[in-house]
């Protein structure tokens, strides 16, 4: 699926800014969980670590495409899209 795409189906946005882990993926994991099959959930996130890592393992693990925007010095736009 392109980023066009899964920008489009975006269904919640969850702010993570000003957070780290664990907390990060806590609401993330949290803000996917009343999502619908194939609804896109939308984290802006600055933390680093969070942004390309813990984030995108977590939906490795759960088979969730997922892609990464940098959007500016220190902010990332991450779209998950709920595949269970």
């Amino acid at each position: 699926m392109t980023f066009e795409t899964l920008r489009e189906k975006v269904a919640q946005t969850v702010d993570i800014r000003g957070q780290i882990c664990p907390y990060t993926l806590i609401e993330t994991r949290d803000a996917l969980k009343p999502l619908q099959t194939g609804q896109v959930l939308e984290v802006v996130c600055d933390y680093e670590p969070a942004a390309k890592t813990t984030i995108p393992n977590f939906c490795e693990k759960k088979g969730y495409p997922l892609e990464t925007r940098e959007d500016g010095a220190n902010l990332w736009r991450l779209y998950i899209e709920k595949t269970d």
